[in-house]
């Protein structure tokens, strides 16, 4: 099992992933902390490494304006995510007025 943790940040570029799969990799949850005294929006996005896109896109959203209160988290695991190789996972707080901590838990396939 392996961690990948990072603060989040207020934009999302191509370049600007929280997670990239080495190889088949399954995430087994997502912890996100409010670490501020103010509520925060987060986008989650799963890029898949087909080509389709260099960057984000609305179309590859999977989490929406999830809003996280004060000093709150938020924890995905019910479901697993499989990812291939080259699969990027990406957060952004788009409103910038909370900070996120993000925690990715993955094990290898």
């Amino acid at each position: 099992m392996a961690i990948t943790q990072k603060t989040v940040s207020s934009d999302i570029t191509a370049n600007n992933w929280l997670f990239k799969a080495s190889a088949d990799t399954a995430v087994t949850s997502i912890h996100l902390c409010n670490i501020t005294a103010t509520a925060a929006t987060v986008n989650i996005y799963l890029l898949p490494d087909d080509g389709s896109t260099a960057g984000p896109t609305e179309n590859n959203k999977i989490y929406n304006t999830l809003s996280i209160s004060a000093t709150d988290s938020y924890i995905i695991d019910t479901e697993k995510l499989i990812l291939s190789a080259g699969d990027k996972i990406f957060v952004e707080t788009p409103d910038s007025s909370g900070s996120i901590v993000a925690t990715i838990s993955t094990i290898g396939l």
